[in-house]
This record gives structure tokens, C-alpha cells and sequence, in this order.
């Protein structure tokens, strides 16, 4: 994505975060955000909607699909793209949205990968450390299975990492003895 492309898509996004947060309703968009986002992921939504071969009228129905979604904000933002003929940039401008929501509010999905998933005791425990080390809210905690890892977890959120695996350790003594 290009500079001018990225700057079309913060136009819709900002003042769209700025409403969300006026209005109150930052969970509830966020979570519609989200919902939309899987969508896409699962269909492949995004392709479709920028290829040149897929008629506008056929893009509207498409994204006219997620109005009525019970939030007037995210209705009223779908209208505003269709009619200036944006959907082949929806999708970024729902993950540019999500990430100023993000930003804003300073709250995350954290990602949480072991090689073993964690009980309710060690996810509740774990969640303030996370809070106070990475300097964030944790607004969801997504676990990932990796056994590469060995032993132990590495956090990810806000661009941040936070690597306590045994496989990062054995790494580290590697290139000491080096």
C-alpha cells in the first residue's frame, strides 16, 4: 500500500475512531469491527471487493450486507464508502479503525503462544504482569499453541514481544558461547 492510498484510508477511519469514542461506544464497534474483520478473513471478502472485474453494484450488495449491524456509526461509515465507490478498501480501513481504536484507548489483543494452553488460574494471574511489563490494557487474550517454543510463552501486543521460552533461552546461550 502505497502513501496516498494509506492516507485515503486513515480519511475514512479517523474521524470515524473520533465518532466511536464521542458516542461511547468503543467496545461495541470494536467488537462489530472485529466480527467483519473474521468475515474477510474466512472468505477472502477483500480480494473480491478489489478486483476490476467485479462490478460496483456488485461490490454495494456485498458490503451492503453488514449494515444493519446495530451500530448506526459502523451503518453510517459502509454508506459513506459505498458511495464513493471505496470498497475495494474496506477491509483496510476496518483494520486501520481497529488500530486507532487500539491506539486510542491504549487496549489490545494480546497474543499469548505455548507450547500448552493455560488454565483460567494462570491466564488470570498472568494478565496484570502483562498489563504493568508491556504497558497496556489488555483488551483480550488470544492463545497459540507452539511447541517449537519448547518451554515456556511469548507475549505479543502493540508491536511489542515479550519472549520467555526455553527455545530463546537455548538461543541466547548459543550465541554466548559463540
Amino acid at each position: 500500500m502505497d502513501k496516498k492510498q494509506y492516507a485515503i484510508i486513515e480519511k475514512y477511519a479517523l474521524p470515524f475512531v473520533q465518532t466511536v469514542f464521542e458516542k461511547g461506544q468503543q467496545e461495541d464497534v470494536f467488537e462489530k469491527l472485529s466480527q467483519i474483520k473474521a468475515v474477510f478473513a474466512e472468505t477472502g471478502l477483500a480480494d473480491f471487493l478489489s478486483h476490476i472485474g467485479i462490478s460496483d453494484h456488485e461490490k454495494e450488495k456485498s458490503l451492503r450486507l453488514f449494515q444493519n449491524s446495530g451500530s448506526q456509526l459502523l451503518d453510517n461509515l459502509i454508506e459513506i464508502v459505498i458511495l464513493n465507490h471505496r470498497e475495494d478498501l474496506f477491509y483496510e480501513i476496518v483494520l486501520e479503525s481497529q488500530h486507532q481504536l487500539e491506539k486510542i484507548s491504549n487496549e489490545f489483543e494480546v497474543t499469548l503462544r505455548s507450547v500448552q494452553p493455560l488454565t483460567a488460574s494462570q491466564k488470570e494471574k498472568i494478565r496484570p504482569i502483562i498489563e504493568q511489563k508491556m504497558g497496556l490494557k489488555v483488551r483480550s487474550l488470544k492463545e497459540e499453541l507452539d511447541s517449537s517454543l519448547i518451554g515456556g510463552f511469548v507475549i505479543s501486543a502493540n508491536n511489542k514481544t515479550i519472549d520467555a521460552s526455553i527455545k530463546r533461552q537455548l538461543q541466547v546461550i548459543k550465541e554466548k558461547l559463540k
